[in-house]
């Protein structure tokens, strides 16, 4: 993930806090979007090379699966609803 956190933007006029904070939630937004996408492409491969190719296919890197398996390890489990 690319932090863009600097002091100033490339036409060295200064970057307000507001589109600091901006750019941090959009690269936290990035991120969540990266690891739901590995596990979804986990849970639909159908063996571990198909998922090597497919997670290389859309960019994601070993560091977006392995903050994806900590996620998942800290989350809590989702209950599923019952058909009423």
């Amino acid at each position: 993930m690319t932090r863009r956190t600097a002091a100033s933007a490339n036409d060295t006029s200064p970057i307000s806090q507001t589109d600091r904070l901006r750019i941090e939630a959009e690269e936290r937004m990035h991120a969540e979007h990266q690891r739901r996408t590995a596990r979804v492409v986990a849970a639909a491969a159908q063996d571990a090379e198909d998922c090597r190719m497919l997670l290389d296919i859309l960019g994601l890197d070993t560091d977006v699966v392995a903050a994806a398996r900590i996620e998942r390890a800290t989350s809590v489990p989702r209950r599923r609803r019952s058909a009423a």
